[in-house]
């Protein structure tokens, strides 16, 4: 929506929510696991990369993000030319952002998408890297034609692809080759003497995001049919059934053979690059049905609202139920042209600050076109501000749903929007909706032959669209805000809700609307939001005007009901009278001085005229009397004692989750060293960096405030004078840093406004000109957390120093420290190789109990790059604070990544010496006995599970997430459930049948040939029963995996021609003594070609191994188990390159 808080001046601010995406409603991936609310195919966990893996994300500035557990970063590769930028990790609501300082004031000033640096959701929505070449940009200009052609001319030259026009923006959507997005970086801004701006002719660039359809699960009680629920047989038997009038439906495509459809379709096109327009979804065809179907498979029982008007298809949701923000505009763009009245949209996605893509485009055409765009509210209710893009369009008709009985759903999306205006506007049946199913639909429960039932704000926006459409029969000269406006005037009122920033006017009717003939040119007049305190409040009155269309003079009684205390708002006069073909006007006041408590008040102004035709207009009012507020000042000292603007300022609620971001953006410094914003009462982080306006070498002071309390004006001083320099000396004093972090963490009133932030400390040159230091008052010590560490180096192939000093409480002032070796425990690690030219960088990052938070980011280092195998790398690690460690190193050839990961972090004590061996085989299946979303192993809930299963997890039990390419697919009979291009780990599913039911899955990994030597490839078939749980309680599936753990050379060989004892581990519920019914083993001495049986051994302590010889020439040994378990469950695994054998 509409950004209210950018201020002029060096600095640009955004303030941001908490909202957290995930891909299935009530799951998150990183705790237990919990049902989801909809049955099929979760559609990001099917494009996006695992939760549990890991994965490279390329921000549009050209630097590699290193992204694991779908969240948590790893490490950031920079750019050719851009090592020296600096960049920051940030995670708030479940969502970790990465952002290069050069692209920071950009971001702040709203000209750069914030999602284009949103790891957790490009993760998600398969923009990854393992998964797109490619990043998706809408792109808009300004300025005259010919520096927007230069701009144009500028990206092409980047190897941009333009892939749509979208003038309704005065842009384009276009795709950038990821290994180019350097170079489009350098079209897309410019460097001016003291930041980097947006080329000439760039207005914006958006992320070309998904969306997705909004269906829910919520039960009718007492369902009955919303055609007759909102008195449609009534506009039917006066004439109107929509006949003449195009609505275009806007969704997952249609089912044009079901009779219901046939015989009204105008025109379809596909804006998904599937070339079809057929729905594989169900969504769009149930959709359509209420729409314009014609109820032929019931006997007419399901007949559509408007079933004389004729269909536009246009589909812009693929199979899974999303689709790229640019097809949907697109999308709008093409109905419009093809002269569609009503183009209903039942879709959305979380909205954010500022007029996203979408909203500019409704409002736009809406206002070009005389269309109208109805579009859902959304199913994130009952929570307040909750109401979807694009549906917070202020031209949209924007649409919540109600049950049978008029109550409103549960499930429907509540206002106010981002800028305090009233949404929804209106109100429609969405609960238990029967329309026609799509023969290829996977939505929805059965409801009869050909019919299925659905429930959502999807559901309730077609009953408003086709009432739309009836009124466009009715009136053909009538724009759509006026038909907007008509519908709005003439709903009735509803059971149990009082406020319109629930239901907005009301549910709509009908038999209302055909025959209203005043309507109120502003439907709802919204007051905004008044400034606390409330007792100096100017009452503030607004102008309502009522039209009269009819020939007859109407008397209208006005009257106010809602949930605003009485006197908040007024109307008069009382009465007035609205001549024929003329209007009357009302004067409206609000005066936020009555009441005492604070928040959004709604109330409706119902006109009833005088007289037998039972008109009604009904008008509703909203304002929002703000929270107790106070203004906050902050102002910046450089060290050199002058006014300094922040290079980087965030202020984060504690108790609101709020963030508001500035960046310093190049004006004058002296207008920018002080910064003012609107903050509600509460505590608050500050965290500012500030750089002096001079060439490099740059000097940065970090200055942190770990609480402050905000309850009058206040103002803070960020003095970099204050601040003291890092300095931080190993044992070794010939050991200079490789790379590190400084790492702030705090804790919100609620576990979602938990806030963590990383600083990458880059180089010892860097380090060196680094200056620390508090501001305030410290804050508890368990709820603020500062660390300062990171890998310090002796030469590229010395040891490794995995230094952390942590405070609690209070942020550092300066940090002056010389560490001991008596402190620090001794980890010998030996790193393999299977692939020829292998390199490995040993890497350290630390995890903190009790700081779920800090888990996101990179907290730790990585050294240099060295050649492998390597017999000893010898990490001396800092043992103290009760800190837990990850030393997985990353290894890298022409042909493979690996990342491979403890399964949980360890803690080592002072004075010991540890020995550990990474990328060494036999490279294949693990598990473990977690239940935890994201831990090897797999669980369900309900119809609900999880799989993830790292199939190339080294000899030792480290997993490898970073495997090459995957398959995963599973079957139950002839159905299936999910066919993923990706090893789903931690990624929550959908689609357990809810009975008894026996499953197929198969899950194969491949390394690229390349230089790979051994173990590049694995794969596995499963069959196993499972029932639902009882309570959505969270089981485990009884996946089992059979692990052969010989001793091998760090390249994987064993000698040829002698004899090798190979060690059997099972894991998984066939881990249990007993539970193994049979174990067949074969072994292959070519490739996998051919398979001959070999003798398991079982010790009396039920260990197993086998005995094998392998031929006296060299050669490759392949392995091949297969399991059965005593409840019959199966698994055989093939690992046609377990390892070499070498003479």
């Amino acid at each position: 929506m509409r950004n209210k808080h950018r201020r002029p001046g060096r600095h640009r601010h955004l303030a941001y929510g908490t909202a957290a995406l995930l891909a299935v409603a009530g799951l998150a991936a990183t705790t237990a696991l919990v049902a989801p609310t909809s049955a099929g195919a979760t559609p990001d966990a099917a494009t996006g990369s695992s939760a549990g893996s890991t994965t490279k994300v390329t921000l549009i500035t050209g630097d590699t993000v290193g992204v694991t557990g779908g969240s948590r970063v790893i490490g950031v590769d920079r750019g050719k030319g851009r090592a020296k930028v600096p960049y920051s990790v940030q995670s708030l609501g479940g969502h970790t952002y990465v952002i290069p300082d050069d692209a920071a004031p950009l971001v702040a000033s709203g000209r750069l998408d914030r999602r284009l640096f949103d790891v957790t959701q490009l993760v998600a929505d398969g923009y990854d890297d393992s998964h797109r070449r490619t990043l998706p940009l809408i792109v808009s200009y300004r300025g005259s034609a010919r520096t927007a052609d230069d701009a144009k001319r500028a990206l092409l030259s980047a190897d941009v692809e333009v892939k749509r026009q979208l003038p309704s923006l005065h842009g384009e959507s276009v795709t950038a080759d990821k290994p180019d997005a350097v170079s489009v970086w350098a079209a897309l801004t410019r460097p001016t003497q003291e930041a980097v701006t947006t080329e000439r002719g760039i207005d914006r660039v958006w992320l070309d995001g998904k969306v997705e359809a909004r269906p829910s699960q919520d039960e009718d009680p007492d369902p009955t049919q919303g055609t007759a629920q909102i008195h449609a047989p009534d506009a039917w038997k006066a004439g109107y059934d929509g006949k003449g009038v195009k609505i275009a439906v806007l969704d997952s495509g249609l089912d044009a053979t079901h009779p219901d459809l046939k015989g009204s379709i105008a025109g379809s096109k596909d804006f998904t690059g599937e070339n079809s327009t057929d729905d594989r979804l169900g969504h769009g065809t149930h959709v359509a049905s209420t729409l314009v179907g014609s109820g032929a498979r019931s006997g007419g029982k399901y007949k559509g609202v408007a079933p004389g008007a004729k269909l536009l298809v246009g589909r812009v949701l693929n199979g899974e139920g999303d689709g790229g923000e640019s097809g949907i505009i697109a999308g709008m763009q093409w109905a419009v042209k093809q002269g569609a009245k009503v183009i209903s949209m039942s879709l959305g996605g979380d909205d954010t600050p500022g007029v996203d893509p979408m909203e500019q485009a409704a409002n736009d055409l809406s206002a070009s076109s005389g269309a109208l765009f109805v579009m859902a509210a959304g199913n994130e209710g009952p929570k307040p501000g909750t109401i979807d893009s694009p549906g917070a369009a202020s031209a949209a008709l924007t649409v919540a749903a109600v049950d049978s009985q008029d109550k409103l759903a549960d499930f429907s999306s509540r206002g106010p929007d981002t800028s305090h205006e009233l949404k929804p506007d209106i109100s429609a049946p969405g609960v238990d909706i029967i329309a026609a199913k799509a023969t290829h639909g996977s939505l929805g429960d059965p409801a009869g032959p050909g019919y299925v039932r659905m429930s959502g704000t999807s559901m309730a926006t077609p009953h408003v669209s086709a009432a739309a459409a009836i009124l466009a029969q009715e009136h053909p000269d009538w724009t759509g805000q006026r038909i907007k406006a008509a519908l709005m005037a003439s709903t009735v009122a509803m059971n149990g809700s009082d406020s319109p920033y629930e239901r907005g006017t009301g549910r709509v009717d009908l038999a209302r609307a055909i025959r209203q003939t005043v309507i109120a040119d502003t439907p709802s007049i919204s007051f905004g939001q008044q400034l606390w305190p409330h007792n100096d409040d100017q009452p503030v009155t607004k102008t309502l005007t009522y039209r009269n269309t009819g020939t007859e003079p109407v008397t209208l009684d006005l009257s106010l009901a809602g949930d605003a205390p009485a006197g908040m708002f007024t109307v008069s006069p009382s009465r007035v009278t609205v001549p024929a073909g003329g209007t009357a006007t009302a004067a409206v006041t609000a005066d936020t001085r009555v009441g005492t408590e604070d928040g959004a008040y709604g109330a409706t102004i119902t006109a009833s005229a005088q007289g037998a035709n039972g008109e009604s207009v009904r008008t509703t009012l909203g304002a929002v009397r703000e929270a107790e507020s106070y203004d906050l000042t902050l102002k910046g000292i450089g060290r050199d004692g002058k006014p300094n603007a922040p290079h980087r300022l965030d202020v984060i609620g504690l108790d609101n989750g709020k963030q508001w971001f500035f960046a310093d953006d190049g004006s004058s410094q002296a207008s920018a060293s002080k910064t003012k914003i609107r903050v509600p009462r509460g505590r608050y982080l500050i965290s500012a960096q500030l750089t002096p306006d001079t060439d490099e070498p740059v000097e940065v002071t970090q200055l942190v405030a770990p609480r402050l309390n905000v309850n009058r004006t206040t103002t803070v001083t960020l003095d970099a004078r204050k601040a003291k320099p890092f300095k931080v000396t190993a044992p070794d004093p010939r050991a200079r840093l490789s790379s590190g972090a400084v790492v702030i963490g705090a804790r919100g009133a609620k576990p979602e406004y938990d806030y963590a932030d990383w600083l990458g400390l880059g180089d010892n040159d860097v380090y060196s000109r680094y200056f620390l230091g508090q501001v305030g008052p410290s804050a508890p010590a368990g709820d603020f957390i500062a660390q300062a560490g990171g890998v310090w180096q002796r030469g590229t192939t010395g040891d490794v120093y995995d230094l952390v000093t942590t405070r609690r409480g209070s942020f550092f002032t300066g940090l002056t420290r010389t560490y001991s070796a008596r402190g620090l425990a001794k980890v010998v690690t030996s790193i393999g190789s299977n692939a020829k030219g292998s390199l490995a960088a040993p890497t350290a990052y630390w995890s903190t109990p009790g700081w779920p938070a800090l888990s996101a980011g990179p907290a730790g280092g990585t050294g240099s790059f060295r050649p492998v195998p390597a017999a000893s790398v010898v990490h001396h690690v800092y043992t103290g604070d009760g800190l837990r460690w990850d030393l997985g190193p990353g290894v890298t050839s022409d042909s493979i990544s690996s990342t491979f990961k403890a399964t949980a972090p360890r803690r080592y004590s002072p004075g010991r010496t540890y020995r550990e061996t990474y990328n060494t085989g036999v490279f294949g299946p693990l598990t473990t006995d977690s239940k935890t979303v994201g831990d090897p192993g797999a669980v369900r809930a309900g119809e609900a599970y999880a799989v993830c299963v790292p199939m190339l997890s080294d000899g030792a039990g480290h997993a490898n997430y970073d495997a090459g390419t995957t398959r995963f697919h599973l079957t139950s009979g002839s159905r299936t459930i999910a066919d993923i291009p990706a090893n789903p780990c931690g990624a929550p599913l959908a689609g357990l049948l809810p009975q008894k039911a026996t499953y197929r899955l198969a899950i194969s990994t491949s390394q690229s040939a390349g230089s790979v030597t051994v173990g590049g490839r694995a794969s596995a078939v499963w069959t196993f029963t499972s029932s639902p749980t009882a309570d959505n309680k969270v089981e485990r599936l009884p996946l089992s995996v059979v692990r052969f753990t010989p001793k091998l050379s760090l390249t994987s060989t064993a000698k040829a021609g002698t004899e090798l004892t190979v060690p059997i581990r099972l894991q998984g519920p066939a881990a249990k003594r007993g539970a193994v019914k049979s174990l067949v083993v074969k072994v292959s001495y070519d490739g996998g070609r051919t398979w001959k049986s070999t003798t398991v051994h079982t010790a009396k302590d039920g260990k197993r191994h086998l005995t094998l010889t392998s031929p006296a020439r060299p050669t490759t040994v392949g392995l091949k188990a297969t399991l059965v378990d005593r409840d019959g469950n199966t698994v055989t695994e093939t690992l046609p390159s377990a390892y070499r054998t070498v003479r």
